[in-house]
């Protein structure tokens, strides 16, 4: 394999690394950087690309995505983001409706009851007028609360008399009869009676997802809570060279509707595929006002929701840690940050050094990052959240707590490693430059800034999309930074950055994303 040279660049290798115009790759790494000189001992042959001042950066990372729901909605699930009334979901249910076979469950995802002019989540009432006849289960944004109608509640045998599992909520009319609407874990008495995707379906839902990422730069990413079908898939994809781009994969210990939990499986780790961290949920989400809080939410007397009794987490954590594992655990609330800050410390040293995660860590304290940063954890957080559900933030959150809404700039000053990321599809523009922007901005979409003095710098999210997302995946000594003997995982980027004005950032193209130093996206 030829050489390949990518010359008259910018290069941001990374933090505290040395201006750079030029990169050197040979199979598929990197073998110098520096100035225009370090490509006099490519081979002969090699191959070079001009770039005109255009900037190079490590690819990015998406340390906390779902993937295959990304796909879902890039296939055959109805994409409800952006929707602006419940009038408008019950138009597109009906329309959608009319390209399913007769009897088909139909699915949809992405509405927020902030955002829609009734001010309230669909019903069963609205989703019957929709679809009388066929199931239909709509997903919120947050992933975190269904909207369903009669006959997907009927499927699941969910009635007045019904009561929630552990963790989870039914909404119930004040005659006791359900509205359709369950919150978390009692999400699973529904999904348990729902035909999952075939294996065909969900290796269609990840190879669209994973050219989608590839078209913003991402090479890598973390498919956050896997089912033991769509691990099977994953590997296979490995086994087969089927696998677009890198994937670290987590597998759910405990999934809804599931009576026990999930053994551990097999350990995996290859160039295109690791499993070696398990995902948890200790409590909801924060634009859906079910994140497990100290104090009541401001629009309603309710603190959330935790999402597990506290032994046996602690137990399954013991049992994962004690095995070799990683632990990624979602907990935005403060409630659900200290229960897992009391957990990790318990664990006390890992056999294999590995560092856990909390997903999220939406709302921590000061001292619960000081304890953070001592244990070790690594947080993977969302600034996106804060331009795409800041609404929901404002309006749902009490004034004590909303200076502490993902405080970027504390996490870092309290020595957190940060690993920026999406959660896509719970937000529709997962870009990391968009994501590098509200880091910066904390801007929202009505133009309202959100605790501005946890802001941090372009430099510093951009450190955090990359390097971060290498250390949270356990990949840090092969990628993450541009230096000699990484991986060649690289993104060319229109323009710098660190020196375009922070509301221009997103306007800046992804032109090339580089895998293993073979051009996997090229800009039309």
């Amino acid at each position: 394999m030829a050489d390949l040279i990518l010359a008259s660049a910018v290069v941001l290798a990374g933090r505290h690394a040395a201006p750079a115009t030029t990169v050197v790759v040979r199979d598929g790494a990197i073998v110098a950087v520096g100035d225009a000189g370090v490509a006099d001992g490519a081979r002969p042959g090699a191959r070079r690309i001009d770039l005109a001042g255009r900037t190079v950066v490590p690819a990015f990372h998406d340390a906390h995505a779902h993937v295959w729901k990304i796909g879902h909605l890039l296939t055959t699930m109805l994409d409800l983001r952006g929707v602006d009334s419940v009038a408008a979901v019950v138009a597109r249910v009906a329309a959608f409706r009319a390209r399913l076979p007769e009897g088909a469950w139909l699915l949809g995802r992405g509405f927020n009851e902030a955002t829609m002019a009734e001010g309230r989540m669909p019903t069963r009432a609205d989703l019957d007028r929709a679809a009388p006849d066929q199931p239909v289960v709509l997903t919120r944004t947050c992933g975190h609360i269904y909207a369903t109608n009669s006959v997907a509640l009927a499927r699941a045998g969910i009635t007045a008399t019904t009561a929630p599992p552990v963790g989870g909520e039914i909404d119930r009319a004040a005659d006791g009869t359900p509205t359709g609407v369950l919150r978390e874990t009692a999400m699973g008495l529904i999904t348990k009676v729902m035909p999952p995707p075939s294996e065909s379906d969900y290796e269609r839902m990840i190879t669209a997802a994973l050219a989608h990422q590839l078209s913003l730069g991402i090479t890598m990413s973390s498919c956050c809570g896997v089912t033991p079908q769509l691990l099977a898939v994953y590997r296979a994809m490995d086994a087969g060279g089927r696998l677009p781009a890198r994937m670290n994969v987590m597998p759910f210990r405990r999934v809804d509707g599931v009576p026990t939990p999930i053994p551990l499986p097999e350990r995996h780790v290859s160039p295109m595929l690791r499993v070696d961290t398990v995902k948890f949920l200790a409590d909801g989400g924060l634009s859906s006002a079910t994140a497990a809080l100290s104090v009541d939410y401001r629009h309603t007397p309710h603190r959330g929701l935790l999402r597990f009794d506290h032994d046996e987490l602690a137990a399954l954590c013991r049992e994962s840690h004690d095995a070799g594992w990683r632990i990624a655990t979602h907990a935005i609330g403060d409630v659900a940050i200290e229960q897992m800050l009391d957990i990790y410390e318990a664990l006390g040293p890992h056999p294999l050094a590995l560092r856990h995660r909390i997903e999220h860590l939406g709302l921590p304290s000061a001292a619960q990052l000081a304890r953070a940063a001592r244990l070790g954890v690594v947080a993977a957080p969302q600034a996106i959240f804060l331009h795409e559900l800041g609404r929901n933030f404002r309006e749902y959150l009490p004034d004590s707590l909303l200076p502490r809404c993902y405080p970027l700039r504390a996490m870092l000053d309290a020595g957190v490693t940060v690993a920026l990321s999406s959660d896509a599809p719970v937000v529709e523009n997962d870009n990391p430059l968009a994501g590098i922007t509200a880091a910066v901005t904390r801007r929202d979409r009505e133009g309202h800034v959100i605790a501005p003095e946890q802001a941090i710098t372009a430099a510093e999210a951009l450190d955090a999309y990359t390097r971060g997302g290498a250390v949270a995946a356990g990949v840090a000594e092969t990628l993450g930074v541009i230096a000699p003997g990484m991986w060649a995982d690289l993104a060319v980027l229109s323009g710098n950055p660190l020196t375009t004005p922070a509301e221009a950032l997103s306007q800046l193209s992804v032109d090339l994303t580089m895998l293993a130093g073979r051009i996997v996206y090229e800009r039309p």
